[in-house]
């Protein structure tokens, strides 16, 4: 199937809520990534990984919006005083940078694997390439190869290599060219406060089991990122710690999808667009509050 690259975006954000509606434009971001994931686990590695980390963002996103609740009350309302001091201490403006980040990401790579499952490598290559070889072209094209090895009866190991290579690229693709410009924005205190919510658990287990999981304070240092020496905003940093703890954790998580009911759990519920924990809860407390 041949379209322009506006009609494949257009397919993809078909079904997702307006932007102004934070939380669940976030959900819907999630599902598609677990869907594409679930519905092609050998090929769509990146989608996996990023189902989980929009997820996280998904976390920031609710506590924004219990921090905003009381505003809505009037200024009368013991809450509002409260509330003006967490939003300060939480930074609610560098929240919204990372929520845009989230949309920023969909549009950039969503399309792509659309185009891919509707038009193979061809449509990557019209639409992605711009005269130079991208990241994202570059992912796609090795991506392409694996699958080709794998259908031909050829060296499975080797195939697997180059598809997980491909995922790797996008995945570089995204952090360098789409996150980069999003963690300049950042104050100095929403860096930290990012490093410290740059927490993968892709277990599904409780408590998480370590070789499934990554989180960048404890790669770090927390000294070091509480006192801004390291930060997930840098991206030579982030790479390192993305490169050598999220892609194991994930590649581990991804071995043990077929044997391990929990983790197909996490991702079937991510696909469904179902509510997390706090998600109820900021639920909950809007009922309250109104």
């Amino acid at each position: 199937m041949h379209r322009t690259k506006d009609e494949w975006m257009q397919a993809v954000r078909r079904d997702l809520p307006p932007e102004e509606r934070f939380s669940e434009r976030n959900r819907a971001i999630t599902a598609r990534y677990a869907r594409w994931y679930l519905d092609h686990p050998a090929i769509f590695k990146w989608a996996g990984m990023a189902a989980f980390a929009s997820r996280q963002v998904g976390v920031a996103i609710v506590s924004v919006e219990m921090l905003t609740s009381p505003e809505r009350m009037g200024e009368q309302n013991p809450l509002v005083g409260l509330h003006r001091i967490a939003s300060g201490l939480f930074m609610r403006e560098d929240l919204d940078v990372i929520r845009s980040g989230n949309n920023s990401i969909f549009n950039d790579i969503a399309w792509a694997h659309e185009a891919y499952l509707g038009g193979g490598l061809q449509e990557i290559e019209e639409h992605a390439g711009g005269g130079e070889p991208t990241l994202l072209l570059e992912g796609f094209r090795f991506i392409d190869r694996g699958i080709r090895g794998l259908k031909s009866g050829g060296n499975d190991d080797e195939s697997e290599k180059l598809i997980w290579h491909g995922n790797v690229l996008l995945l570089r693709h995204e952090q360098s060219v789409v996150l980069q410009p999003v963690f300049d924005r950042l104050s100095p205190g929403g860096r930290i406060l990012a490093s410290f919510g740059s927490e993968l658990d892709f277990s599904g287990t409780f408590p998480a089991d370590s070789r499934c999981s990554a989180s960048f304070s404890a790669h770090s240092g927390y000294f070091e990122t509480l006192s801004g020496l390291c930060s997930v905003a840098d991206a030579a940093q982030r790479w390192a710690w993305v490169e050598s703890r999220v892609v194991p954790a994930w590649m581990e998580a991804d071995r043990r999808m077929m044997t391990d009911p929990s983790l197909k759990r996490e991702l079937v519920s991510m696909a469904a667009s179902e509510p997390g924990m706090l998600h109820r809860i900021s639920g909950f407390t809007a009922s309250l509050l109104f």
